[in-house]
């Protein structure tokens, strides 16, 4: 991800860590209230707002960045197939978060709100896991990239590091 400010990826571990944290902190109040489970711990009414509240603002601004990703990491990556199945997962979670994070908020009846929260929680809970391995895919990628001899030498075979494609390979936005 050499194409992306110095700060992103500071930018998007921190967020995805507020959300984990966030959400980790939600999570015994979402059991209890949609499922109605006795938990031995869960925030309290005022905190919870305010955990929620950071959650949600976290999701806003981890939404921009999936959304900066798309531009340039992703359909490189789709260009190369490279890392195809953990990627569309990956995406497929965030959406699934995003669907089911907003019935949480403005689902109606009585069995949505509850199977909204069952399957936030488990995408939720899912995510890390898919991120590790997508990470962990992108190293073997990389690996596959540069020749042994390379490895050994680096600055000797600097001049064949991969580099994003030209322009003439990436997929166009234009009709």
């Amino acid at each position: 991800m050499k194409t992306y400010p110095r700060g992103f990826m500071p930018l998007l571990h921190g967020t995805l860590l507020t959300l984990l944290g966030s959400g980790l902190l939600l999570a015994p109040g979402a059991l209890q209230m949609r499922l109605e489970w006795d938990m031995p711990w869960v925030l309290s009414s005022g905190l919870r707002v305010w955990v929620a509240a950071l959650h949600a603002l976290s999701f806003l601004l981890m939404f921009a960045l999936v959304g900066a990703l798309w531009t340039v990491h992703i359909r490189t990556g789709w260009v190369r197939r490279e890392n195809l199945t953990s990627g569309a997962l990956l995406l497929l979670a965030f959406a699934l978060l995003g669907l089911s994070g907003l019935a949480l908020y403005y689902a109606g009846g009585e069995r949505l709100p509850v199977w909204s929260a069952v399957l936030h929680l488990l995408a939720g809970g899912a995510l890390p896991a898919l991120y590790v391995v997508h990470r962990l895919g992108a190293r073997a990628a990389a690996a596959r990239a540069w020749p042994l001899r390379c490895r050994v030498q680096a600055t000797a075979c600097a001049s064949t590091a991969r580099t994003a494609p030209s322009a003439s390979q990436t997929v166009s936005t234009r009709p």
